[in-house]
């Protein structure tokens, strides 16, 4: 698959980030020994998201999503009224995976009269978006988008289609991911997540224990209006390229890459000279920082006053976790500096006027997503 340029308003941004330090809990004894680590919400900002008695019925990406999305609404000097045409686009890769999986087991452990309904609910990987319609009152178009690396990505483009279609007259943004016990088995049998359980510390040359990275969670949304429609928008959204694994190797070849950012950057008319910071998906696994360090590198050669900041230390690692970093980059540009959370790698970046987010995936996908002033 690959997405081609839009460009939209970003009138408001809300985001629900995991603790910053890393939580340790034993390992399912059934496949491993000892603890493993992950970047978890804390119990004090997971019961804050939404009354107890919703919880009871939703999956915990859901009450995740709608904490993100509220942040932003909450945030809109003219927030989209209920009822009213405004499109929600959803990211995810797992969706409600949790829920999806207990239900089955308890389909097999407990028979048809013991499986729970509200399991089955959420397992439809639509209930995400169809759950922010419903409590926010939205009535535009719907949809939820699982296409791992680009799940937000995804998302994000949509939201602009749609808006430049005219199919809409806002559109609300998310990008989340809930951490479960399957998905951290499925990461750590496959190798992508390791044990060390010190917090993550991307392209900082530091080595882990054990390689690998650390899983997280978490969720950010955006209210995004046509361009030219707000008056005074957080940002504006002026492209967005992302392409599924095309390679037939797992090699990763920074001058491919580097020309991939390249057509990102011609397609949004822009010039690499304009970029005042590069945001970096790095996750602290070395052998993909070393391809990050070397795209940098390239780069830099090109345009050595940019700067280049690094945001996964905050949220550990998972697929949509690119919505978190948007969300900084939207952030670094209204504010028009770096946000105290990015940790700058390489460079300087004093005013900030234009951000380029830059994702790469160890399976190949990749993606390029552009914020000005």
């Amino acid at each position: 698959m690959t997405l081609a340029v839009c460009a939209a308003d970003i009138v408001a941004a809300g985001s629900v980030r995991p603790g910053a330090v890393p939580v340790s809990r034993p390992a399912p004894a059934a496949v491993a020994q000892g603890e493993w680590s992950a970047y978890r919400l804390d119990k004090a900002t997971e019961q804050s998201l939404s009354p107890p008695e919703r919880i009871k019925r939703m999956g915990r990406g859901q009450e995740m999503a709608i904490g993100a999305v509220q942040r932003a609404l909450d945030a809109c000097a003219t927030p989209p009224e209920r009822g009213s045409a405004t499109a929600v686009s959803v990211g995810t890769a797992w969706a409600e995976e949790g829920d999806e999986i207990t239900f089955l087991e308890n389909l097999i452990k407990l028979g048809e009269k013991g499986a729970k309904p509200a399991y089955f609910v959420n397992s439809v990987k639509n209930a995400l978006a169809s759950q922010l319609a419903l409590t926010f009152g939205l009535q535009g178009e719907n949809q939820t988008f699982a296409h791992d690396a680009l799940s937000f990505e995804s998302s994000l483009w949509q939201g602009a289609h749609l808006l430049a279609a005219g199919r809409a007259r806002h559109a609300v943004v998310c990008g989340v991911e809930a951490l479960v016990e399957f998905q951290e088995i499925h990461g750590h049998l496959l190798g992508w997540y390791g044990t060390d359980p010190s917090p993550l510390a991307p392209l900082s040359g530091q080595e882990r224990v054990g390689g690998g990275t650390l899983p997280g969670e978490g969720a950010a949304a955006f209210v995004l209006g046509a361009p030219g429609s707000s008056a005074a928008p957080l940002a504006r959204l002026v492209g967005v390229r992302a392409r599924g694994p095309l390679r037939r190797s797992p090699a990763i070849e920074p001058a491919e890459e580097i020309a991939f950012v390249d057509q990102a950057l011609l397609a949004a008319h822009t010039r690499l000279e304009d970029i005042g910071l590069v945001i970096l998906g790095a996750n602290g696994d070395a052998a993909l920082d070393a391809s990050y360090g070397a795209i940098a590198a390239g780069l830099r050669g090109r345009a050595p006053h940019l700067g280049f900041g690094v945001y996964r230390h905050l949220t550990g690692d998972f697929a949509t976790a690119s919505a978190l970093g948007f969300d900084l980059a939207v952030r670094a540009v209204a504010g028009r500096r770096v946000p105290g959370e990015v940790r700058v790698v390489e460079g300087s970046a004093g005013s900030v006027e234009r951000v380029l987010l830059y994702h790469l995936a160890s399976n190949g996908y990749h993606s390029v997503m552009i914020v000005s002033s």
